[in-house]
């Protein structure tokens, strides 16, 4: 069987985040970041963190991709670099990583006793000449050769004065040589609402490193005429993304004898104007038909949205002026309150002035009896001055009574102009929820409209050219029939040159391979784009026959996919003599080869024999019926499986 600690694939998800151990196999850090050469997709090197290591603290540290050796079923690396050497590295901080070069990399490698990948073998540099090195110039510090890929995705994108205009939403990857096709911009909309994307050619951004930005090289006249895209109808073929490159005034990087452009815009071909554009357009035919429908519902869209508005704002009016009312009530219920407490004291007074008038009157009684006359005419005298304050304080109470009076007919009248309100903006509400309604439905038809055409324009569009890895996993899988098999769980790259190796697939429960996972060579598949699925036309007996593996015994080493290949029909990609893109072999000449060719059986015997054997251990403890039922049924398989062999 092949050693299995140094495979040939791994897929980039398993890489971060794995912990690096010393020669003795002591922790000393974990895999922070991988770094990507810009200019050819190489692994450059990579970012680690040693933690409390050699007192190294939080500090980070780039070493080269050769120094690690990997442990895989311990899921970690072994970097075997003497302890002198990493206490004498020069680190960096999380938040101030280097601006990297060739150059800088290159003195890199040379300290820890690499060779460059992109040079000749020379003679190793001395010490001195390192360092001399490794001060470089602020001006290479500007430009980098490498860049993490997460710190791109979302940078915003600034026209020639500086001015946002969008940002970066994804990086499409031509599927054939692994380049950047183009960049996807968001542009345009407001508060985020009709946002459109743009394809742009990866040599009309330039890097604004200390900005987080990159600047488009190319007017705003021509940015503003360009024809964007939505989200569900993107550039897919070299033939759409070739307009694109001819409009920016950019060639197409896949065309013969197109030198490559030294920094961004110098190699560019002259911008088209527009007129000119538009005249070719239409010479090819490639000019966006607008239909009369489309342009009478988008019309219909902007008055139903201006009428929305001016709802809104008469709403917004009568709230104010309902509130408005409101403080008015309230004022008028406080005065009215007021009132009512300085009535009732009014009273109380008058009252105590009665009372005060019976005693008076009682005095002046018994002083006429005892005829007392001086006594007789001063309460006389105070008896005429209470009457005067009494009449005075009726007075009073009367204006009281008409005030609040008029105070209470006030109230309710601004009640009823208040509820008068209420009845008017429940009536623009709902007049405001129809208008919603109706541009709900608008908008319902727009869509279908849409997809109708969507539909139409893509029924005639051809295989693309790119897609971007997300929209591959979890696609599902199909036969010839159209019935569903399973789905791409992972795809798996071979570390040396890139490539696509193979394919994970899952079938489910399709021929009794639940819970397996089954290694496809990627040219097996045809695409399928409209259905978000993969055509794979394999004869059911052959794939009744094929070795799966479970998750945790992946094939990991071109020993084991050479067999896999060879099993399914297809000559490995990296043995002598195979040429790039070669034709594909036709599927009755496959189908009889692989017929006549007896499919390798001693690693697959023995992963047989294997899975038999875990199963009966499984057996003797498990207690559950449910599950003893679902571990003969694995154990049947494993016993076909094993029989196969013999």
């Amino acid at each position: 069987m092949a050693n299995r600690d140094n495979p040939d694939f791994l897929s980039a998800s398993t890489l971060k985040g794995d912990k690096v151990v010393n020669a003795a196999g002591e922790d000393i850090g974990k895999i922070e970041e991988l770094m990507i050469d810009l200019r050819d997709g190489r692994l450059a090197y990579v970012v680690m963190s040693f933690g409390g290591f050699l007192g190294l603290g939080d500090k980070l540290f780039a070493i080269p991709w050769q120094a690690f050796r990997l442990k895989l079923h311990d899921h970690a690396f072994i970097l075997d670099v003497p302890k002198d050497v990493l206490e004498k590295a020069e680190g960096f901080d999380k938040d101030n990583w280097p601006i990297t070069s060739r150059e800088w990399v290159s003195t890199l490698y040379s300290y820890y006793g690499y060779q460059p990948y992109w040079q000749p073998r020379v003679p190793e540099e001395v010490e001195s000449q390192r360092m001399a090195r490794t001060r470089g110039t602020s001006s290479e510090r500007e430009n980098p050769d490498f860049l993490s890929a997460d710190t791109l995705k979302g940078d915003k994108v600034v026209d020639k004065s500086g001015k946002d205009i969008g940002k970066i939403e994804e990086f499409m990857i031509d599927l054939q040589d692994g380049k950047v096709g183009y960049v996807v911009v968001s542009h345009g909309g407001f508060l985020g609402l009709g946002n459109k994307l743009f394809a742009i050619p990866w040599d009309a951004l330039s890097l604004r490193l200390h900005e987080h930005a990159f600047a488009l090289n190319v007017s705003n006249e021509t940015f503003d005429k360009a024809e964007g895209f939505d989200k569900d109808n993107w550039p897919l073929t070299r033939e759409e993304l070739s307009r694109t490159y001819s409009y920016y005034g950019y060639q197409p990087y896949w065309q013969t004898g197109v030198a490559t452009q030294a920094a961004g815009v110098s190699a560019a071909m002259p911008v088209e104007g527009e007129p000119e554009r538009m005249a070719r357009m239409e010479r090819e035919g490639q000019v966006p038909l607008v239909g009369a429908e489309e342009r009478k519902t988008q019309q219909e869209r902007e008055r139903l949205e201006e009428l929305r508005r001016t709802q809104e704002e008469k709403i917004s009016q009568l709230e104010k002026q309902q509130m408005k009312a409101q403080k008015q009530a309230e004022a008028e219920r406080e005065r009215l309150v007021r009132l009512e407490k300085e009535r009732i004291e009014a009273e109380r007074q008058a009252q105590a002035e009665k009372q005060r008038l019976a005693q008076l009157e009682k005095e002046l009684q018994e002083a006429r009896r005892q005829e007392k006359m001086e006594a007789v005419a001063r309460l006389e005298e105070e008896l005429r001055s209470v009457q005067i304050q009494e009449g005075t304080r009726r007075d009073r109470l009367a204006q009281l009574e008409k005030e609040c009076t008029e105070a209470q007919r006030q109230a309710e009248t601004e009640r009823q102009r208040l509820a008068q309100l209420e009845r008017e903006r429940t009536e623009v509400e709902s007049q405001a929820e129809t208008e919603r309604q109706r541009l709900a439905q608008l908008e319902r038809e727009r869509t279908e409209a849409e997809t109708l055409a969507q539909t139409r324009v893509m029924a005639g569009r051809e295989m693309p050219d790119f897609l971007s890895a997300s929209t591959i996993k979890t696609d599902r899988v199909v036969n010839a029939a159209g019935e569903d098999l399973g789905r791409i769980e992972e795809l798996m790259i071979d570390l040396e040159n890139g490539k696509i190796a193979y394919a994970v697939l899952s079938f489910g429960g399709f021929l009794g391979m639940a819970d397996k996972f089954f290694a496809i060579p990627w040219q097996a598949f045809t695409l399928r784009p409209h259905e978000h699925a993969f055509l794979l036309d394999i004869p059911r007996d052959v794939l009744e026959k094929a070795e799966g593996f479970d998750k945790d015994n992946w094939p990991l080493t071109r020993e084991e996919l050479s067999r896999t290949y060879t099993y399914y029909g297809y000559q490995p990609y990296w043995q002598t003599g195979v040429a790039t893109g070669m034709p594909r072999e036709t599927q009755p000449q496959r189908t009889t080869r692989t017929q006549s060719e007896r499919p390798l059986g001693t690693a697959e015997e023995l992963i047989a024999r294997q899975e038999k054997e875990r199963i009966e251990k499984l057996e003797k403890t498990e207690t559950d019926e449910g599950k003893l039922e679902q571990l003969e049924r694995d154990k049947e398989i494993a016993e076909r499986r094993e029989r196969k062999y013999h």
